[in-house]
């Protein structure tokens, strides 16, 4: 069994090296490598793959390597292709992935699951009526890292939003989310499996000197993080059930990460499900990821956490072809 890990220079800080050149640290192959490293620890034959512009090319890498399975498929263009081949891979599928946070929000709210009031508007010019509460929280509708965000993104009036509409529609590229912005503690649950799916400790984002998680925050490790965060028995129980009604709802594969904030009322609201979820732990060069941070706090090693995913993702399709055999 041979797992390839996908890379790709600046996989993590593409958008915002549309926004600026500053504070960009390219750490995908660092990233890639600690994954493989682990893989191979958990008794996987394993090789990095560069993914090329020319899929061709990422093909022919592929055939010649003898690759079983992919993890560390980290784009629609990625997920596309590898389910276009039948290749096997780690991760959500296409449903899933292709799939905008508003829609992913619709759905949430369809099954009854709190999320913030929220609308999306693809030019500055052309912001609807709405009845949402300020402040409002602009995003990119298909961002990932933190990308756009800043202290500007937190809006307080109606004058201000234009200008914010504008920077994520304009200079990022893509139409923006605004959506109320709820007053809480910032928490993140990272779950792993399938049928049976196993939620890790819950982990709380403090924010050192700002008042959200923006990129240079983010990804510059200046979060003051809490794992486990410090919640009742009672808040965590309500806390990670309804993550994982969330991950199941939205049809989440193998691994995910439920971003939520728990209101001052204790209701947690859904803002995101990340299927390209950190997996990086605090060893290594790579900024750490917040599942990876969970895995510690479980005293996982690198081995047993991702060698575990992979695992998951194993019978996952062993399961799929023995029913397509059966029926």
């Amino acid at each position: 069994m041979k797992v390839g890990v996908f890379w790709r220079k600046f996989r993590n800080v593409e958008l915002q090296k549309r926004l600026s050149q500053d504070n960009i640290y390219d750490d995908a192959y660092d990233e890639a490598f600690q994954h493989m490293t682990a893989i191979k620890e958990a008794g996987f034959d394993a090789a990095l793959i560069e993914w090329k512009k020319d899929p061709k090319e990422t093909l022919k890498e592929l055939l010649r390597q003898k690759i079983d399975m992919i993890f560390n498929a980290s784009s629609l263009k990625e997920v596309a292709f590898l389910e276009a081949f039948g290749i096997p891979f780690v991760g959500s599928g296409l449903d899933l992935i292709a799939t905008s946070k508003a829609a992913r929000k619709k759905l949430v709210a369809f099954h009854k699951l709190p999320t913030p009031k929220f609308f999306v508007t693809k030019n500055s010019k052309e912001i609807p009526e709405h009845s949402l509460k300020y402040p409002l929280f602009v995003k990119p509708v298909s961002g990932r890292g933190s990308a756009g965000i800043s202290e500007e993104n937190v809006v307080k009036s109606p004058e201000g939003l234009p200008k914010v509409i504008e920077k994520i529609t304009q200079k990022i590229g893509q139409a923006a989310l605004v959506e109320e912005f709820i007053k809480g503690r910032e928490i993140t649950v990272g779950i792993i499996g399938n049928d049976k799916p196993r939620v890790l400790p819950i982990l709380e984002i403090e924010y050192n000197s700002a008042i959200t998680n923006t990129y240079e925050h983010k990804m510059l490790d200046n979060e003051i993080i809490h794992c486990p965060a410090d919640f009742s028995e009672a808040e965590e129980d309500r806390i990670k059930n309804t993550a994982k009604r969330i991950y199941k709802v939205l049809n989440a594969k193998d691994f995910g990460r439920v971003d939520m904030i728990v209101a001052e009322d204790g209701t947690p609201y859904f803002l995101e499900l990340n299927t390209f979820a950190g997996l990086t732990m605090s060893s290594g060069k790579a900024h750490s990821g917040y599942m990876g941070y969970m895995a510690e706090a479980e005293n996982m090693t690198g081995a047993e956490f991702i060698g575990g995913i992979v695992h998951f993702a194993l019978e996952r399709y062993r399961l799929r072809q023995a029913h397509a055999v059966t029926s």
